[in-house]
């Protein structure tokens, strides 16, 4: 019964918790977007020391006091979007599952909660809400070039202007699935290691990730690299509208990003290796996204690691 008590008490605590982060989100500009990201935190935390009962009333309570509070579209999208991720990884954690598997099951989750989110956004709400997102880009676009003209830019020149936004909004719209797949195991590992520290100074302890240094990607992701390159080749020079274009630049979106973690685990390894300053490693990490050229030779560099191995971590079959 004190347990049972205890576990109600600490839900209710942990609800409270994630329905003041939610006003952060949407009330505070720039650390909003950082808390919503760690939305579901408490719902992790409530499913490890009390299980998946109390963290799915936790959720439920939360998301209907910010219906209330807030709006009930916005405790949508937060329950649909990253409840399924808390309860996930909240269940991962109270098994103690080792730290990749966990890894695994909420990136399928955050994935899985970002698909349910779109299909209900149109069944539910009849919204299109990566069209409202696009859309709102496009009209931005138009105040910009209402902008520079107040300004005294000529027309020649504003239109060189938006028509670069233009196409990078269109590569956005085309790339927009390979994000998705992306953002998910960036959403598990951020509210893992967050997690992870709370319930550390709890009393918990959990499996360490392996060394940064020797971590090493499926030598197999070099296969759909290597296809998608050609294929994104092929329909650039005849067809960009085929669905076929676009599958061939999300397999590459992912897989570069892929290469590009190797390519740097890969850089990490060298300094450490050759006993040189961390902060070597460091810079070249930052010129990754300052330097468009310097991003795709950390590309090829992880694509080398995995076919010649300079490591020589692979096992041996």
């Amino acid at each position: 019964m004190i347990r049972k008590t205890s576990a109600m008490v600490e839900a209710g605590i942990l609800a409270a918790v994630a329905i003041v982060m939610a006003l952060i989100s949407m009330y505070v500009p720039v650390l909003g977007a950082f808390v919503n990201f760690l939305w579901p935190l408490p719902i992790v935390i409530c499913g490890c020391r009390h299980g998946f009962k109390w963290s799915v009333m936790t959720l439920l309570v939360a998301t209907i006091i910010i219906a209330m509070v807030i709006s009930p579209i916005n405790a949508f999208f937060l329950a649909a979007i990253f409840g399924l991720l808390g309860l996930i990884l909240g269940e991962c954690m109270r098994r103690h599952l080792p730290p990749m598997q966990m890894m695994l099951y909420g990136s399928i989750g955050a994935v899985l909660a970002l698909i349910i989110n779109i299909v209900l956004s149109f069944l539910v709400l009849g919204i299109d809400p990566i069209e409202m997102i696009f859309t709102s880009f496009h009209e931005s676009l138009g105040q910009l070039a209402a902008y520079y003209r107040e300004h005294g830019m000529g027309e020649e020149e504003i239109k060189k202007i938006v028509d670069g936004y233009a196409e990078m909004l269109r590569m956005m719209r085309v790339i927009m699935p390979g994000a998705f797949l992306l953002c998910a195991p960036i959403m598990a590992f951020v509210n893992y290691i967050a997690a992870k520290k709370i319930l550390t100074k709890l009393g918990e302890s959990f499996t360490d990730f392996p060394p940064f240094v020797k971590l090493q990607a499926p030598g197999w992701v070099l296969w759909p690299y290597g296809i998608s390159l050609l294929a994104v080749t092929y329909f650039y020079q005849t067809d960009q509208s085929s669905w076929l274009y676009t599958l061939s630049v999300n397999v590459q979106t992912v897989c570069s990003f892929v290469l590009v973690l190797q390519g740097v685990v890969l850089l990490y390894w060298f300094v450490e290796s050759k006993g040189k300053p961390r902060w070597w490693a460091n810079l070249a990490t930052a010129l990754l996204f300052v330097i468009p050229l310097f991003s795709q030779i950390i590309v090829y560099v992880g694509a080398f690691d995995m076919v010649f191995d300079f490591r020589k971590i692979r096992k041996k079959y």
